[in-house]
């Protein structure tokens, strides 16, 4: 079971304003860019929300709501420097760290147990040395998850910690309102109000291909947020920032026979990358320079994916509905996002019963499919792995047993057929 960590300084920015300035902890407190017509409130001291301010309020609004507000420019040298010495703080029970805005971040405490103790023993801890050394109250969530780790956190605001059991996390989000769910977005909430749903446990309750109806495939996410389900793991900036991939061609180009086959080499680098930390993705984004340096980009959503062919079929999807121009192509760009663990390891299939179902819905030809997929890239991983790129050869399939004798003995290669 994983055990991961919130931490959430409330009202991380004016409270540092405060221990900067003393004469200010008693005073609302708001902080907005000075000098725009437009300006609104980024950040609230308790004190300015007891005042009826809310964050995204016009600063001049603020102000006619409560003339006493003290509206101070944003300070990120020393939220950035106050950030870096909590993270120093957590660093010591915590393998894996993300930060999540100024102050706040995720832990993953999973497998740490033996080294400190029970996951609640350390975020007390945590809260004792951050108000020690820092001066900053902090509320702790813990969870097997990272949604409802955030959710928790938001329950018991100023400054304890919660912890929900795993199991237990669809029924501690029922009977709150849909304002806890982390990250729910407006136009969202706006049109779960028309339907008059107000707590969490009454969207858990409606059936997939009822929200799948009304918001899509966004539907299918909310009710699995709703009911206390989020695989995404734990990830440091330097693992989330690394399923990137760009190139820039020797040549401007737009001819497919090019391009598509760039696509193919630049998802194998990224699949290598996800494959190897045993992590699936949600969505690919294909982003497009043009030789007038004109970009475009689109964004397709994928079923966890993490296979090369997978990739590839995404890729050129994307780079077909992103390329509207009839210009040359000079730069091609690959994200992932959405990470997520993966349900199990390519290894699985690894052995002399590779090619056989384990579960019975695989007994289809769909999960007969899907295990062969995965086992014919397990063996071309461990190809690559051996004898590096020039190991396996992309060629169209051998149709006659005469065709061998064509074949390269001097190094073993895979040969697939044309996709």
């Amino acid at each position: 079971m994983r055990s991961v960590l919130f931490i959430d300084p409330p009202a991380f920015c004016t409270t540092l304003e405060g221990l900067v300035a003393p004469a200010l902890r008693t005073r609302p407190v708001a902080v907005a860019p000075p000098g725009a017509d437009r300006a609104t409130i980024l950040a609230l001291s308790a004190e300015a929300r007891l005042a009826g301010i809310e964050r995204g309020m016009p600063a001049r609004q603020a102000l006619k709501r409560c003339p006493d507000l003290v509206l101070l420019p944003p300070n990120p040298r020393l939220y950035a420097r106050a950030s870096q010495a909590l993270h120093e703080v957590l660093r010591v029970y915590a393998p894996v760290i993300e930060p999540h805005g100024y102050g706040h971040a995720f832990l993953d405490l999973t497998g740490t147990g033996r080294l400190f103790g029970p996951a609640v023993d350390v975020a007390a801890r945590v809260q004792r040395e951050v108000r020690a050394r820092l001066g900053l109250p902090v509320s702790v969530g813990i969870a097997a998850n990272k949604l409802v780790s955030q959710a928790a956190t938001t329950v018991v605001k100023p400054e304890p910690l919660l912890e929900v059991p795993g199991g237990a996390e669809a029924r501690f989000l029922a009977p709150h309102p849909l304002d806890v769910l982390p990250e729910l977005h407006p136009k969202m909430r706006r049109r779960l109000d028309d339907y008059q749903l107000d707590l969490i446990g009454e969207v858990a309750a409606i059936s997939e291909t009822a929200l799948c109806a009304v918001f899509g495939g966004a539907g299918r996410t909310l009710r699995a947020q709703a009911r206390g389900i989020d695989p995404r793991p734990v990830l440091p900036p330097e693992r989330q920032a690394e399923f990137h991939v760009a190139h820039t061609l020797a040549t401007d180009t737009n001819d497919l026979g090019v391009l598509f086959p760039l696509l193919g080499l630049m998802g194998e680098r990224l699949g290598r990358r996800l494959r190897r930390r045993g992590l699936v993705a949600r969505r690919l984004r294909v982003a497009l320079t043009y030789v007038d340096h004109a970009t475009a980009a689109r964004a397709v959503a994928l079923h966890a994916a993490a296979l090369d062919a997978e990739l590839w079929d995404a890729a050129r999807r994307a780079f077909t509905q992103a390329n509207a121009r009839r210009l040359a192509v000079r730069a091609v760009a690959l994200t992932l996002d959405r990470l997520e663990e993966a349900e199990g390891q390519l290894e699985l299939w690894e052995g002399p019963d590779a090619g056989e179902a384990s579960h019975p819905e695989e007994s289809s030809p769909r999960g007969d499919s899907s295990v062969r997929a995965r086992a014919l890239q397990h063996a071309i991983d461990r190809i690559r792995g051996r004898w590096g790129g020039q190991g396996l050869v992309r060629g169209t399939g051998v149709s006659r047993v005469s065709d061998v004798s064509s074949m390269p003995r001097h190094a073993p290669a895979a040969w697939c057929g044309s996709p």
